[in-house]
């Protein structure tokens, strides 16, 4: 909207075409408009939860230079994980970042790992397929093995886990112990096969595996709410 009413009140081409590129100059990461070289680093914290984790390794990260590109933060019971990927304009500032996280560590009592990020694509994001995308449920008493099938299969079938959230409570009730995967099922793949071989594991495990699309799914649940 701002852009155009700027370009209203301009009487020269040329006028526009320079606020156009000042616009895209503008929306540049800042690594491409200075020139530097980056490197990124992906950064693993993980311990009992506590306030100020967060905070505290922000504050070290931008201390020494670093940005934070994309990060996830998840709580494991009582237990705090997060993955940032971060970028820094020189090599030696990653070392000297790893040195001050783990001070930090030592500190708070968390464990924390620095790895340099040297992206390479996967096959898979390479060339990657049309897919849609699809929740499995699984209700049932908690069993060993049991990611371990349901994700061995998920796998020959081309199907790739985007997402995993688990409740294990044990006991008899099937409510108290629920897991969900979110999936991209390649649409190459033969979904009554993939049923079928769910089907036999949840048969052999005694549990239940349901997979529904998931806007079908989404619509289910808003009817049930």
């Amino acid at each position: 909207v701002t852009l155009s009413i700027c370009v209203g009140l301009l009487t020269s081409r040329a006028e526009v075409k320079l606020i156009a590129n000042h616009i895209q100059t503008c929306f540049q990461p800042l690594d491409l408009i200075r020139g530097d070289i980056v490197n990124k680093a992906l950064i693993s914290v993980l311990g009992n939860d506590q306030p100020g984790i967060m905070a505290a390794v922000a504050t070290v990260i931008t201390d020494h230079g670093g940005n934070i590109e994309n990060l996830s933060q998840t709580l494991l019971q009582s237990v705090f994980g997060a993955l940032l990927m971060v970028s820094m304009p020189e090599e030696a500032q990653c070392e000297e970042l790893h040195k001050a996280l783990q001070q930090v560590g030592q500190k708070m009592r968390l464990s924390i790992h620095v790895d340099p990020w040297d992206e390479q694509p996967t096959s898979w994001q390479e060339n990657p397929p049309e897919v849609q995308p699809y929740i499995l449920t699984v209700i049932g008493p908690d069993r060993r093995g049991l990611v371990a099938e349901v994700s061995t299969q998920l796998a020959r079938h081309g199907v790739n886990i985007t997402n995993i959230q688990a409740i294990f409570k044990g006991g008899k009730n099937p409510m108290d112990n629920l897991m969900v995967f979110e999936v991209d099922v390649p649409r190459s793949t033969v979904m009554q096969d993939l049923r079928d071989a769910l089907h036999e594991v949840g048969q052999r495990l005694d549990i239940e595996i349901d997979t529904q699309h998931r806007k079908i799914f989404e619509s289910v649940s808003n009817i049930s709410n």
